[in-house]
């Protein structure tokens, strides 16, 4: 231990542990589609139909499931900022969640690409 706990940007072990399950055939589908949600969210921002503060509560949970609590602290923020109508903070906090999600985003297709290659089944 590094004493630096609280400074993971990842982990992996979050999904298994909220799930009570390490079975890849389990995890794969439902990590893929909270980490797809997420992605599209941050890549593509919120759509003209959509409400930020909608979506920044529903994604700050996802996070925290998906083991990175930075990114959830960052919703929660864009989620008051949105709820309060700070546009200026909602841009700021957004950029930093892009920033953010570039960090971990490369470890969390490789966990994807891993779960699905367990979740097939064996010739």
């Amino acid at each position: 231990m590094t004493g630096h706990e609280e400074d993971v940007e990842y982990d992996p072990r979050a999904f298994k542990t909220l799930l009570g399950s390490s079975n890849p055939t389990l995890l794969s589908p439902l990590f893929d589609r909270a980490a797809s949600a997420l992605k599209v969210f941050i890549q593509e921002g919120p759509q003209p139909d959509s409400s930020i503060e909608f979506d920044a509560h529903k994604l700050k949970t996802t996070c925290l499931q998906l083991g990175l609590p930075r990114l959830s602290n960052i919703l929660d923020a864009l989620e008051t900022a949105a709820r309060e109508g700070d546009s200026a903070r909602c841009d700021a906090l957004s950029r930093m969640l892009q920033s953010e999600y570039s960090q971990v985003a490369s470890s969390l297709d490789k966990y994807a690409a891993q779960l699905a290659s367990a979740a097939r089944p064996s010739a």
